[in-house]
């Protein structure tokens, strides 16, 4: 700031540290005091340049919002493996589980394209016979062949019945 001596709030945010934020909150108030050194010091400054108005910082333009849940389906579809949209999206095997576990009740998905059909029955049979509280209270009852994501989509499915 120093060696910019910024006028205007849009230089402010040109600034390393100077986040949209920063410079609404604070903004007016540093002005003010670039504004005091640049008179104390003689430092020639267009005083039309300078702008100590309440303006609103211009605001980047959001991308629209993209629903990752049909982002997730839609690679799934084009035959991409849970590991290669795993990769190729950067999110969790759980994350993309949980994505296309949406997809069960319209029929997009099939629980079978998501764990073993074996597993499914099993676990659709031993789950209701068990008292439990929490997700790693069920983990704890069952077999460690089960894993945490078969145990969400057999409860998620049971649920929705």
């Amino acid at each position: 700031m120093c060696e910019t001596l910024p006028l205007n709030k849009a230089e402010l945010l040109e600034i390393n540290g100077m986040g949209k934020t920063r410079v609404e909150k604070y903004g007016t108030d540093i002005l003010k005091v670039i504004r005091g050194y640049c008179d104390e010091n003689d430092i020639d400054t267009s005083a039309d340049k300078i702008d100590f108005t309440e303006e609103k910082v211009a605001e980047k333009p959001k991308a629209p919002k993209v629903d990752t849940k049909k982002v997730s389906l839609d690679l799934f579809k084009s035959g991409k493996s849970i590991d290669e949209i795993e990769d190729e999206r950067e999110l969790t095997r759980t994350t993309i589980l949980r994505h296309l576990s949406h997809f069960i009740d319209s029929g997009e998905v099939k629980i079978s394209d998501l764990m073993p059909i074996e597993h499914y029955n099993e676990l659709k049979k031993i789950i209701p016979k068990n008292k439990f509280e929490s997700l790693t209270e069920l983990k704890q009852l069952v077999d460690d062949k089960y894993t945490y994501e078969e145990l969400r989509l057999v409860l998620r499915a049971l649920n929705d019945a």
